[in-house]
């Protein structure tokens, strides 16, 4: 809606991660686009050797069909059949995805599914010079003010551990300075509660000198448990390893080996930084602060299972397992549950920098830290691989027209060593003198306002593809586009003001038999409404649409790989009056709303939906919840006019549905059935003849 030119939308999708950013708004807007590439169909990487390669496959596939209007995925194995694309140029464009990392987001949950991988953090802060990062071995500093601020809050044990605590036990040699505060390498510093209580809080500043994939558990940092105690009955606060590639480096809780409920945070611990937590157990729920960000790194319900035991202890595990190596400042024990604002005050009072808000997290890509060329796999196999291939686009594009010029459009990409290519790929695909990136995207939005493209073939424009039946005009629409600064909105614009678009669907019969496909446009194709339009103006028509998206995901909170509880299979799909476009789409369970008209699969490239007109159809219009619902919410609006005769009713209704008035014949009929109907039940006559018109041809085709 913003009209983001084209070309910056075709960036953003495949590179947005690799662009720079003023804020953190645009920031998190590049990130969410890299989402392209990673929404695609994927097999399970169980028993699947070529799991990886699949990967890149599918994203190949998005991008040259999407953009080029080229099958280039089906040189995978073999030079394409058709097409000037041989294997290796096929490699060439793998190296580039392949060095660029997929975020599975859920799906790296099931060790079975993908591989685990960190996503996209939204951030509410962004600093495009990353000063903003923690830097490793800073010295950390509090205002004098900052004991007192503390001490407001009333707490059972507070020590800046500048010298050896009061009221706390310490096991091991620990060194304690002003500078440092607590060095501490295999210790424990343990008390315990004067009072037995269902809440508590923690608050600390540590730093870890461990590398996050040097052990299983990094480090443990907190317990609320008995001590020495093998079955860790009780609160265990830690920071992951190498156990679970999923949370490496991240914050856990855990509440011991008979309740086995653990939760892990999403921020990585970078190794040598100083990092505030403040611990907050309320009865069963726990909530973990992390640097002040005001968003819990966790907030969880786990059960309590201390039971009636008194002891804590930092730096350390109740059972002496995964000591932190590295410093602890500012330790408080509190017996009661601070309140978010009372957690937050202990670190804005601090003097050091908060972290940022996390808004949520995003599936995309992000280039690999080790990058090297793809080599050729013999015919696709991942087991049979030949020589390497620099990264690249197709030699097909590598003609002579630009000889004698000083540009060198179709040359090499010029990829530096350490990045994936993704940037440079953009680069090429987004020059005005491509050959095909403006061509297919203005013969898409021909084909979406006229109903018929002038290449028939929106998906291929290869050597089978369809010869375009205006190709003058495709190349000046082309042209225009890219002239006009890729505007969407403004190449939309121009070609509805046209006279050809404001054509009417009648014609002169001679006219029809001449041309009877219209493939010259001397007039309007009629069209049926796809399924996301049929929806929307059936809750247009009634009143009841919501025109923003719904706040919230439909699938936040359901893990759509299972069935839970045995046998019974989650609904995913929330009754909602937004827009068609805001629904939950997944390709296993598509909107029950749609799913009769045509809806693509929402596996591969759909340029074009299938036009059919099946018995299911009819059934879905004379049946469907749905539709039912909104013939009675249209019937409840009219009638809720007690100054209206049924003539006026009559007439909105018309023009509510099929957007004009009834003709005399019309309205006679209608008010016929009406008034034989009426004692039967007031509503249901006019909920019955809402339906009957919102299942009309007419409604559902545009002339």
């Amino acid at each position: 809606n913003r009209d983001v030119p084209y070309d910056r939308f075709i960036t953003e999708q495949i590179a947005g991660d690799l662009l720079p950013a003023t804020s953190a708004e645009q920031r998190n807007r590049q990130l969410v686009a890299t989402g392209f590439l990673a929404i695609g169909a994927k097999p399970a990487a169980a028993m699947n050797k070529n799991f990886a390669m699949d990967i890149v496959d599918d994203q190949i596939n998005a991008v040259s069909t999407a953009i080029m209007g080229l099958s280039v995925a089906c040189a995978r194995c073999h030079d394409h059949k058709h097409d000037p694309i041989p294997t290796r140029d096929y490699y060439a464009m793998a190296g580039i995805f392949k060095n660029s990392e997929t975020l599975y987001g859920a799906a790296a949950n099931e060790k079975l599914t993908a591989p685990p991988t960190k996503l996209h953090n939204l951030k509410s802060k962004w600093n495009p010079d990353d000063t903003a990062k923690k830097k490793e071995n800073a010295v950390l500093k509090f205002p004098e003010t900052y004991a007192a601020v503390v001490d407001k809050l009333q707490p059972l044990v507070h020590s800046s551990l500048k010298t050896k605590p009061e009221g706390l036990t310490v096991d091991s040699e620990v060194e304690f300075t002003p500078t440092n505060f607590a060095t501490v390498k295999t210790a424990t510093i343990r008390s315990q509660f004067e009072t037995l209580g269902e809440s508590y809080s923690v608050s600390f500043w540590f730093k870890n000198e461990t590398p996050n994939n040097k052990r299983p558990i990094t480090a443990y940092l907190f317990s609320r448990a008995e001590l020495g105690n093998k079955k860790l009955p009780g609160d265990h606060l830690g920071i992951g390893g190498t156990h679970d590639k999923s949370r490496t480096g991240k914050l856990f809780i855990f509440n011991g080996n008979e309740a086995k409920e653990s939760i892990p945070g999403t921020t990585v611990i970078a190794k040598g930084t100083w990092n505030h937590i403040v611990l907050v157990r309320n009865k069963n729920h726990i909530k973990v602060f992390l640097n002040g960000a005001d968003q819990p790194e966790i907030d969880t319900e786990i059960s309590a299972t201390f039971g009636d035991s008194l002891d804590y202890c930092f730096v350390n595990r109740s059972d002496n397992f995964a000591p932190l190596v590295g410093n602890l400042a500012e330790l408080a024990v509190f017996s009661r549950a601070l309140t978010d604002d009372e957690a937050l005050s202990l670190h804005s009072a601090s003097g050091q920098p908060e972290a940022a808000k996390t808004l949520g997290l995003a599936m995309g890509v992000r280039d690999k830290t080790k990058i090297e060329n793809c080599k050729i796999h013999t015919k696709g196999e991942t087991a049979k691989l030949g020589p390497s291939v620099p990264r690249g686009i197709l030699t097909a594009y590598n003609r002579d027209i630009f000889e004698g010029e000083d540009r060198q459009f179709l040359s090499q990409l010029k990829i530096p060593e350490n990045q994936s290519g993704r940037l440079q790929l953009t680069s090429w695909l987004t020059d005005p003198d491509h050959p095909q990136t403006a061509r297919v995207a203005v013969n898409r939005v021909w084909l979406h306002l006229f109903g018929r493209g002038l290449v028939t073939t929106p998906d291929d424009f290869g050597v089978y593809g369809a010869r375009p039946t205006h190709p003058d005009l495709l190349d000046h629409l082309a042209e225009r586009f890219v002239s006009d600064g890729w505007s969407l909105k403004r190449f939309i614009r121009a070609i509805v003001l046209s006279r050809t678009y404001q054509l009417d669907s009648r014609c002169e019969e001679k006219l029809a038999n001449v041309d009877p496909d219209n493939k010259f446009f001397a007039r309007h194709s009629r069209r049926r409404l796809d399924a996301e339009s049929l929806r929307d103006s059936m809750l247009h028509a009634s009143g009841q649409l919501e025109l923003g998206p719904e706040q919230g995901s439909a699938i936040e909170k359901i893990d759509s790989l299972i069935n839970w509880p045995p046998g019974e299979a989650t609904n995913l799909h929330r009754e909602t009056n937004h827009r068609s476009i805001y629904l939950c789409m997944l390709r296993h369970a598509p909107p029950p709303e749609l799913s009769a008209f045509n809806l693509p699969d929402g596996i591969g490239i759909a340029g074009q939906r299938n036009d059919s007109v099946l018995p299911t159809q009819t059934l879905f219009l004379l049946n469907n919840p749905f539709v039912v619902a909104q013939a009675d919410a249209l019937a409840t609006l009219v009638l809720a006019k007690p100054n209206w005769d049924d003539s006026q009713r009559i007439q909105e209704i018309f023009r509510r549905v099929l957007l004009r008035n009834p003709d005399e014949n019309e309205k006679q009929q209608a008010s016929t059935y009406i008034q034989s109907m009426k004692e039967a039940q007031q509503k249901k006559p006019w909920a019955i003849f809402c339906q009957a018109l919102l299942t009309t041809n007419e409604f559902r085709y545009v002339d």
